[in-house]
């Protein structure tokens, strides 16, 4: 039991950007899997922040920042970068959950909760094993 170690924070580090940048990328492909209707619901969201025109780009847009940020998150590269979108989205789409009167203790709760983490990420660096060292 005493060879295990336990102090590799560069491990523990590339660990969680991989499961998180892989989950990301996923939900934003699930995105646009979703289709057209979904995209612009996703796009009309953002009325939170007073945006309102083409929604169905937005939509598109929130997408594919997902798969960009969440591939870019896995690998290291542009991570800082990566965490403040994934933050800023986490904050925006538990604004409008609150807006139209969503569970606060649920739904509200987590997205701040991952907000929080991945505003933490971008203070904290990707770590070692990362493509563009920082």
């Amino acid at each position: 039991m005493s060879s295990l170690h336990f102090d590799r924070e560069d491990f523990g580090k590339l660990f969680i950007r991989l499961v998180l940048g892989i989950t990301l990328a996923a939900k934003g492909v699930m995105f646009l899997v979703e289709g057209q209707s979904f995209l612009t619901t996703l796009g009309k969201n953002l009325s939170i922040v007073g945006v309102t025109f083409w929604p169905l780009f937005l939509g598109g847009v929130i997408a594919i920042c997902h798969i960009v940020c969440g591939i870019t998150m896995a690998i290291g590269a542009f991570f800082k970068t990566s965490t403040f979108l994934f933050g800023t989205f986490f904050l925006l789409e538990a604004a409008f959950k609150y807006h139209i009167g969503s569970n606060l203790s649920g739904k509200i709760s987590y997205l701040v909760m991952l907000s929080a983490v991945m505003y933490g990420f971008m203070f904290i660096g990707s770590g070692s094993y990362a493509v563009q060292k920082q």
